[in-house]
């Protein structure tokens, strides 16, 4: 029976990195086979069974905001524009907006006070999903859809992206976007490239968060637990 250090065992099961399995170990927070193991270096087998114990977390608040097209995601314009602050009460104006959504595109827009969470979903490296319905005009085929779905090469260079025809009328479609990074701007560039003109951008999810019935201009708040994780 192959064998396989306790650590490594962890790290594969519950997705985390060696040094964050080495530490729940080391700080008697896993069990094996029901008593507490502090040794992670210890050769265990599949036949071992091990948990995490709970521990508390405590409690982010998430505010869901279903942003209308024409205002700025910003805590103030130079242009005099609309912000998104102002269809929030003054007691979210201290949360910070994660990601982006520009002045003619709607949907989710998350809220939080914690910048360590806002970091977490922003960044590449966490590979959280964005997914988008996206209205646009022109002419559109097979050959089309397959290229939008390699690595696309613009003024900037776009990760492949995972792009699918929802519904389609004539020379009007309807794609859904999906997308693990949040360059500027990236939806509408990638439109252009292929000569399609957005008429509608709307983000419908972002990692396990949902617009849903959410209704247009209007919020909802909800908890998550610390440990968050898409």
């Amino acid at each position: 029976m192959q064998k396989i250090t306790f650590s490594k065992k962890l790290s594969k099961k519950f997705k985390i990195s060696r040094k964050q399995a080495e530490s729940l170990i080391k700080n008697k927070k896993v069990t094996l086979n029901g008593d507490i193991e502090t040794r992670p270096f210890l050769s265990v087998t599949d036949k071992d069974i091990f948990e995490i114990k709970k521990i508390k977390s405590s409690k982010l608040n998430i505010l869901l905001f279903h942003k209308p097209k024409g205002c700025i995601t910003s805590k103030k314009d130079e242009k005099d524009r609309k912000i998104v602050y102002d269809f929030l009460p003054k007691k979210y104006h201290q949360y910070h907006y994660i990601g982006r959504l520009d002045y003619n595109s709607e949907g989710l827009l998350l809220f939080t006070k914690e910048t360590s969470f806002k970091r977490y979903m922003e960044l590449p490296k966490s590979n959280i999903k964005r997914s988008y319905l996206v209205n646009v005009i022109g002419s559109f085929d097979e050959n089309k859809i397959k290229s939008m779905n390699k690595k696309i090469y613009g003024k900037e260079i776009y990760k492949k992206p995972n792009v699918n025809l929802v519904h389609s009328n004539s020379n009007k479609h309807v794609l859904r976007f999906d997308l693990t990074e949040g360059k500027n701007r990236e939806i509408r560039n990638i439109c252009t490239l292929f000569n399609l003109k957005v008429e509608k951008l709307k983000r419908i999810s972002y990692g396990r968060f949902i617009l849903k019935s959410i209704t247009y201009g209007n919020y909802k708040e909800m908890q998550v637990d610390e440990s968050y994780k898409r």
